[in-house]
């Protein structure tokens, strides 16, 4: 079977066909591509939508550790969200490569909106148990797995080829802001209103998100083939594109499991990490993933102004070691003004990563197959469950900074390891 490459229409715009617009030396340029109204609307809802995201990890990870007390429960209901990744993902890319990626993404955030707000009955009435956590979770992170190809793939759609850079860096502050703010807010609603108000507000994100999307439109999306063609040989395009056409995004794809499996399982188990190492309560842990939030939006901030600064794949490959030698810190800390520095630290280079990642990602990938690469890409975040549960069955089993600094160590030897070894990665600008 071959990767269909068929050509855009006349006439039609396409992010591998538009030539790509000059960038201005000597002028900041930190909001470019929201000159774009269809970027606009995407961005705005893109906010709602994580602030959705870190409110529900960080409530459903304090409302289980009130439950049960396990770090290991409290970190797997707060990442359960990536697990269906592995087995949805693909098909879900597959779906937004057939279909229009707008209403795909509309439809599951009012989804999303009503689900929420049924579990904040649930959580005011106290009838809520462990098991209904771990059922909200799960059916957000079914509806996760198919917005995220589809939410990437609309970036590419929405702006210029010449300002992808600056788009993926505005759309991480999405991210890092929220990361900053959904922290903050979270922790803030659970100890002054009731964690009741944390899923309404949620909700709320959810349909704002959904509404925001109804006028946008895709000018830069290329002619959607992949509907000639039958929907398993549409799965099989994507992997036998990366397998045999684009190996270096494979590399990418393995350099993001330190990601998987020490930089994103940690704001799920700063409960465990706040409460027995630093004798914490709910806003602490708050205040430690704002100040990951803090250090990701000076990123996103940085990158969009000024550009990368180094190459891509260099810039990538430094921030998973510094990133790692972080973490590592935080495990030995039980200082709290140096575990936030630590946290703001692990926000640039989390961020740094991503953008770069993304960017060289989309850069590379075709728009008739930009929704199963992407979706391939995103399969690490799968294992973050996976993650989750390792690093809190050793945390239960033996001590939380014991954990921690165990996983940071090996993440840091394989980081390092990393950057010696991928020279082709190294070169990618």
């Amino acid at each position: 079977m071959r990767v269909d490459r068929s050509e855009t229409p006349a006439g039609q715009p396409s992010a591998q066909t538009t030539p790509p617009r000059p960038a201005s030396r000597g002028r900041v340029r930190t909001f470019t591509s929201l000159q774009s109204k269809d970027f606009r609307l995407l961005w705005a809802g893109n906010i709602f939508d994580h602030m959705a995201l870190w409110l529900q990890m960080i409530t459903l990870s304090w409302l289980v550790w009130d439950l049960t007390g396990s770090a290991l429960l409290s970190g797997t209901a707060a990442g359960l969200r990536g697990f269906p990744t592995l087995i949805i993902g693909p098909w879900a890319g597959v779906v937004a490569d057939r279909m229009d990626r707008r209403k795909v993404v509309i439809v599951v955030q009012f989804f999303l909106s009503v689900v929420a707000f049924g579990f904040a009955f649930m959580v005011a009435t106290a009838t809520v148990e462990v098991w209904h956590a771990f059922a909200y979770a799960g059916v957000s992170a079914v509806c996760f797995a198919f917005i995220m190809p589809a939410r990437s793939a609309l970036v590419v759609n929405t702006v210029p080829p010449g300002d992808l850079g600056n788009a993926f860096a505005l759309n991480a502050m999405t991210v890092t802001v929220n990361r900053l703010i959904g922290g903050m807010l979270g922790g803030l609603l659970i100890t002054q209103v009731g964690i009741t108000w944390n899923f309404l507000v949620e909700g709320t994100a959810y349909l704002a998100a959904a509404l925001l999307l109804i006028p946008m439109r895709t000018p830069y999306r290329g002619e959607a083939t992949a509907r000639r063609d039958s929907v398993l040989n549409n799965l099989k395009g994507g992997f036998l594109y990366i397998w045999r056409e684009n190996r270096i995004i494979l590399h990418l794809i393995i350099m993001s499991f330190i990601l998987t499996f020490c930089f994103i399982p940690l704001p799920a188990l700063l409960p465990a990490y706040a409460g027995e190492v630093l004798g914490a309560e709910a806003n602490v842990g708050g205040y430690l993933m704002a100040a990951q939030g803090v250090g990701g939006v000076t990123t996103t901030f940085v990158i969009a102004s000024l550009g990368f600064g180094l190459k891509k794949g260099k810039l990538a490959l430094i921030a998973l070691v510094v990133g790692s030698a972080a973490i590592l810190t935080l495990s030995l800390s039980n200082w709290l003004l140096l575990s936030l520095a630590m946290m703001v630290c692990l926000g640039l280079c989390q961020t740094s990563f991503i953008v770069g990642n993304q960017t060289l990602v989309q850069m590379m990938t075709p728009d008739n197959l930009r929704g199963r690469v992407t979706s391939i890409y995103m399969l690490e975040h799968g294992l973050g469950p996976v993650g989750i549960f390792l690093i809190g069955l050793l945390m239960d089993l033996y001590t939380v900074s014991g954990a921690l600094t165990l996983i940071s160590s090996v993440s840091l030897a394989t980081a390092i390891f990393f950057l010696l070894v991928f020279r082709r990665v190294r070169n990618l600008e």
